[in-house]
C-alpha cells in the first residue's frame, strides 16, 4: 500500500520448516536414548564385576577358610567328647594330679577364627542387593552362624585357658581344683555340642557354593591326627546323614 510500511520476518529454519524441526527433535531424542542405553550398559558391566569379585571372595572365605575349620571339628567330635569324659573320669575317680594333667593334655583344639569380612563388605557396599536371590541364598545360609561360631570359639578358647589353670605339681587335686576342672569341662562340651550342631548346618550349606579347599582341608586333618590320631577320621560324603560313628 503506497505510504506504509512492510516489515518482513523472517522465522527461523526449524520453525519455518515442521517436519525439519521434527526431525531435529528426533535427533535429539534418540541421541538422549542412546547415551542413556550405554550409560547403563557400562553401569551394568560395573555392577556385574563388583558382583563377580563379592561372590568370589564369599567362596574364597567359606571353601578356604571357614568351611575346612568346621570340617575339622565335625570330624574331631567323637574325639573331643571322648578326651573331656577322660577328663571328667579322672576327677571324679580322684586320680593323683599327674593323672589328671595327663587327661588334660590329651584335649586339644585347633585356635580358629569364624569369619564373615567378605559378606560384611557385600551387604554395605550394596552388592548383595544385586545378587539374584536363588544365588545369593545359600551364602545367606552358611553367613546366618558365623557370628555365634565364631562367638563359640573364643568361648572356648577361654574355657580352655581355665581347664589348664591348674598346678602340675602337688598331691590330689582338692575340692575347689576339682570343680574348677569340672566346670570348664562341662562348659567345654557345650561348645563341642554348639559347634558339632552347627557343622551339620552348615556344611551342606556350602555344598550348594561349591567344594571346599582340598589343600586346606588336608592341612586341616593332618593337624588334629597329629594330636588325636587315627581316630579323627573323614567325614562321610553324604555328611550329616548317617552319622551314627560321629554322634
Amino acid at each position: 500500500m503506497p505510504g506504509s510500511t512492510w516489515i518482513h520476518v523472517h522465522l527461523p529454519k526449524a520453525l519455518h520448516n515442521w517436519r525439519e524441526l521434527a526431525r531435529e527433535i528426533a535427533i535429539i531424542v534418540v541421541g538422549v536414548f542412546i547415551a542413556l542405553f550405554f550409560e547403563q550398559l557400562v553401569e551394568r558391566w560395573q555392577w556385574g564385576r563388583k558382583i563377580d569379585a563379592a561372590e568370589a571372595g564369599m567362596r574364597h572365605e567359606l571353601l578356604w577358610d571357614d568351611g575346612p575349620q568346621f570340617y575339622q571339628r565335625a570330624a574331631m567330635h567323637p574325639c573331643v567328647v571322648a578326651q573331656l569324659d577322660k577328663i571328667r573320669s579322672a576327677v571324679d575317680s580322684d586320680r593323683s594330679r599327674t593323672e589328671v594333667w595327663t587327661a588334660i593334655d590329651g584335649y586339644w583344639m585347633f585356635p580358629v577364627s569364624y569369619d564373615s569380612i567378605a559378606h560384611e563388605a557385600a551387604a554395605t557396599s550394596d552388592v548383595s542387593s544385586h545378587i539374584p536371590q536363588s544365588t545369593l541364598e545359600p551364602y545367606v545360609l552358611a553367613y546366618a552362624v558365623m557370628q555365634n561360631a565364631n562367638e563359640s570359639g573364643m568361648a572356648e578358647a577361654a574355657e580352655g585357658g581355665r581347664l589348664r589353670a591348674l598346678r602340675r605339681s602337688g598331691g590330689r587335686l582338692s575340692d575347689d581344683e576339682a570343680r574348677q576342672v569340672l566346670n570348664a569341662v562341662e562348659q567345654l562340651r557345650l561348645d563341642d555340642r554348639l559347634m558339632w550342631n552347627t557343622a551339620q548346618w552348615t556344611l551342606p550349606q556350602l555344598k550348594k557354593i561349591g567344594h571346599l579347599d582340598t589343600r586346606t582341608t588336608h592341612f586341616m586333618m593332618l593337624a588334629a591326627r597329629r594330636h588325636y590320631g587315627r581316630r579323627v577320621r573323614d567325614l562321610p560324603s553324604n555328611f550329616p546323614a548317617g552319622l551314627s560313628r560321629f554322634d
